[in-house]
């Protein structure tokens, strides 16, 4: 009665009903690591931004690890390097197209640190950095990589508009050696204008992975609970007189 289940095409149904089953599973828990991940940034973020506001050079050492200390908000006082700075494109704030404006800072410590002095939208023009001392508090931030299918940044040569914070490549056209962080700007002391505006902080919620994670799983029951149906209505067929 079941040897139809070893006929050729119903052979090649198993195998779809498998390779489905296998994928659809594995997206699911695929958002569930999602999901593990999303909950361990946002506890990080929670944790590292509630922390007090200290001088970067006590918080970012060589032996320092970036992921660490990512979000700890830290001040620095010195002078904006304005021959260097780069603009951050494609960027949006709130439902508006902008810019990032990153400048060089030298701080009074001899250090040099990116700032990303926040956000403009396009219809303005980025105002230039002072030109005084300035005292800028913000967060410690990792330098970023390229996304998968992301837009590429030249690699050699001088750059004044990028797609990314890209500490190495922008170390490579600036004199003297950057911090290996960048810090975004919170607050300054002479104040910003209205722009550039600090960049928004990250949504801290779980997002959509749980429910996409359950989606997943119910394709996956609907799979095999089809294969079911289909073969319990061959084997009633089966078995009606001819």
């Amino acid at each position: 009665m079941y040897r139809f289940l070893l006929r050729p095409r119903w052979l090649l149904l198993h195998l779809v009903v498998c390779s489905s089953l296998v994928l659809l599973i594995n997206l699911g828990f695929w958002q569930l690591h999602r999901l593990e991940q999303r909950q361990a940034f946002n506890s990080l973020v929670r944790s590292n931004s509630s922390a007090p506001v200290t001088p970067m050079e006590s918080v970012l050492t060589s032996a320092t690890d970036p992921e660490s200390v990512e979000w700890r908000p830290v001040i620095v006082t010195g002078s904006y390097v304005t021959k260097d700075a780069i603009t951050i494109v494609n960027k949006s704030q709130n439902g508006t197209a902008g810019v990032n404006s990153v400048v060089p800072l030298r701080t009074t410590t001899g250090i040099t640190v990116l700032i990303n002095r926040g956000f403009t939208p396009l219809a303005q023009s980025v105002p230039a950095p002072s030109t005084q001392v300035v005292s800028v508090t913000g967060f410690l931030r990792r330098s970023q990589t390229r996304s998968f299918g992301g837009a590429i940044d030249a690699s050699t040569g001088t750059v004044l508009e990028w797609q990314r914070i890209d500490i190495p490549r922008i170390d490579a056209q600036i004199d003297g050696d950057i911090a290996a962080m960048y810090i975004q700007r919170l607050d300054s002391t002479p104040a910003e204008g209205d722009w550039p505006a600090r960049v928004i902080n990250p949504t801290l919620d779980n997002g959509s992975h749980l429910s996409y994670a359950g989606q997943w799983f119910f394709f996956s029951a609907c799979v095999i609970a089809g294969w079911i149906f289909v073969v319990r209505r061959k084997i009633k067929a089966e078995r009606s007189p001819k």
